[in-house]
């Protein structure tokens, strides 16, 4: 008579074998997955950016407002929509303030931008989602 294992062990251990390449397979997949997903965002923010620019059509500074407002014109004269727009506020004592806009820039339009309470800066830096793509002014 001839000796072997038990059918419920080999079941056992065909199930757990297929677990465990299927484990395997799963994370292997969703870490592939990941980097191609992150590796094609950054694909079409660059190619995106390349046909981006604004500039800034205009500036003024009331410093005798109590709200002391900076407003800014912007001019998107490209064909992509700028996001995330930040201003960076330089002030004399050497602190760099960033205040978000929290709004879009629409392709080919002007927009106004209200920043209040800024006192005694030096600069505004203008930034977009697009990192290469800034602008500044020293507005008065």
């Amino acid at each position: 008579m001839k000796k072997g294992i038990s059918p419920l062990v080999a079941a056992v251990l065909l199930i757990a074998a297929t677990m465990s390449i299927a484990g395997i397979l799963a994370y292997w997949a969703s870490s592939f997955m990941r980097t191609q997903t992150s590796s094609f965002e950054n694909q079409t923010i660059t190619s995106e950016c390349q046909y981006a620019d604004f500039k800034i059509y205009g500036c003024s500074y009331n410093s005798t407002s109590t709200s002391k407002p900076v407003n800014l014109i912007l001019e998107n004269y490209r064909d992509v929509l700028l996001k995330d727009l930040v201003a960076y506020v330089y002030f004399t004592n050497g602190t760099i303030t960033p205040v978000s806009l929290n709004e879009t820039l629409p392709k080919g339009a002007i927009k106004s931008f209200s920043i209040n309470n800024i006192d005694t800066f030096t600069k505004i830096l203008v930034k977009t989602h697009c990192p290469e793509i800034t602008r500044e002014t020293a507005c008065q």
